[in-house]
């Protein structure tokens, strides 16, 4: 979304693993052990990677700072998203947590997010579109 562009650019299952390890690092020993045995066997028997310090200090030119205040949410983007590209789920930001970061605080409206689901289906809305459309045609 900020980028424009896909962070870890790879093909399907393996290569985009290999691409996000590079960046992320290779995930911790407690981590692997929740794997698969042979998952855990193939990441082991790959190159090691540290995490790379140029994923944070990359992010900081894709954000405006022209102001004070451009650089507070610079940084509170690149916190926000430090917290969101972790491998291991269970070290990853929690939903929730993530809707009472300072960046997206300010964005969040407690009963929007908790307001129950609307009652239109999906195939009732594409319904309606379709009928929409159809008259759209024929005044034409």
């Amino acid at each position: 979304m900020v980028k424009g562009s896909v962070i870890f650019q790879g093909l399907p299952d393996i290569d985009q693993w290999n691409k996000v390890i590079e960046v992320l690092g290779t995930p911790s020993l407690e981590f692997m052990n929740r794997l698969m045995e042979t998952v855990r066997n193939y990441v082991m028997n790959k190159p090691q990677f540290l995490e790379s310090a140029s994923v944070s200090s990359s992010l900081t030119g894709l954000f405006l700072q022209r102001t004070e205040h451009d650089k507070l949410k610079t940084s509170q983007a690149r916190d926000l998203l430090s917290k969101m590209l972790v491998i291991d789920p269970e070290c990853r930001i929690s939903v929730q947590e993530a809707l009472s970061h300072p960046y997206i605080h300010v964005w969040y409206d407690p009963a929007e997010a908790d307001a129950p689901p609307p009652q239109i289906s999906d195939k009732q809305l594409e319904e309606r579109e379709t009928q929409h459309r159809t008259v759209e045609r024929a005044n034409l």
